[in-house]
């Protein structure tokens, strides 16, 4: 029977945790911070003929100073009768004062051309940087922070041009991914995603077993991804739709979100490369744009709806496996577009 606790005390084993490959290591005391640390020298020296940079690597006491990695700031505080993880935005790499200029920039952006595309960029950069450092326990005071060295800029540029209040008739998206308790400017229609809203989220630990490979790993995969849609949002904000208009564009996001990131047929969790956005009513029977007429669906699911051709429809049918149930939501689709029933 496995004992880690026995077999270190009998062995006197070094308790070492390895975050990153090779570039940063946890462990409980001074000692075994210098053995790992030679070690690891060494290993490089010798095996690989690589000599670290005297410079960057230390060995840093997390209960008396802090340590960044990955634009993270890292430190040991006493909560009650243990030690728990403090992380802000890093201060050393200038990643605030970064993250502040970007924004400015965006934020000048829209003061030239205030249209529902440069708030949509502005607000698929705030989404992204919330996105990555929201697994930071103190990340809404430093958001907070910088919100604050930006409210000057955002306010004296957007004054003239937008309306600035807590937003009332805002879209299912920003109703979605806010609180919505902050006050903020309408652009053209869009409102422009506050950055200080934001709340602390937990990581979840990394599975082996999740992977694209193998049926079982892509289904740990889809549903991972269940329990936050914002990664998959911002990929479509960011992905061009050529041709559309503004109103497709936002409908279709919103749509999307309250779909839960499902497809309105099989049921299945769609990552931004899969989805399809099917007008009930086509354009060219007098469909239009609007949030009702829209319905997100997989892309083969779409194909399937508009098919004409026995041979096309025998495919899609052969790989989607369609149940009875699912099968007459497709032909209720097809039925509005004039097209045949498929059994």
């Amino acid at each position: 029977m496995w004992n880690g606790g026995k077999l270190k005390r009998e062995w006197n084993i070094t308790v070492l945790h390895l975050v990153g490959y090779l570039s940063l290591f946890f462990t409980n005391n001074h000692q075994s911070a210098t053995k790992i640390f030679y070690a690891v020298e060494g290993y490089l020296k010798n095996q690989l003929n690589l000599n670290i940079s005297n410079e960057k690597s230390t060995i840093t006491n997390l209960k008396r100073k802090s340590s960044d990695f990955l634009w993270f700031s890292i430190k040991s505080v006493k909560k009650r009768k243990r030690y728990v993880a403090n992380t802000h935005v890093s201060e050393k790499k200038k990643k605030k004062k970064d993250i502040l200029e970007k924004a400015k920039t965006r934020i000048k952006t829209i003061q030239k051309s205030p249209s529902g595309k440069t708030v949509q960029d502005y607000n698929s950069y705030v989404l992204g940087i919330k996105n990555y450092y929201k697994i930071a326990t103190h990340v809404n005071i430093d958001f907070a922070e910088i919100a604050f060295r930006l409210s000057k800029t955002l306010f004296n540029r957007l004054k003239s041009i937008g309306k600035y209040e807590i937003p009332i008739n805002a879209n299912r998206l920003y109703k979605r991914l806010h609180r919505n308790n902050y006050r903020t400017f309408e652009i053209a229609g869009n409102h422009v995603y506050p950055l200080a809203d934001i709340q602390t989220r937990f990581p979840q630990s990394f599975s082996q077993d999740m992977c694209n490979y193998t049926r079982e790993g892509r289904q740990k995969l889809i549903e991972s991804l269940k329990g936050n849609i914002a990664n998959e949002i911002q990929k479509m904000l960011l992905s061009p739709n050529k041709g559309q208009s503004m109103e497709y564009t936002d409908n279709r996001i919103s749509r999307y979100s309250m779909q839960n990131g499902k497809c309105a047929v099989t049921g299945i969790f769609l990552t931004a490369e899969d989805v399809h956005c099917h007008h009930k009513i086509p354009r060219g029977m007098g469909g239009t744009d609007e949030f009702n007429n829209l319905i997100i669906v997989h892309e083969f699911v779409h194909r399937l709806i508009h098919a004409t051709n026995e041979e096309t429809n025998k495919i899609y049918m052969r790989i989607l496996q369609l149940s009875d149930n699912q099968l007459k939501k497709i032909n209720k689709l097809r039925k509005v577009c004039n097209l045949v029933t498929l059994v």
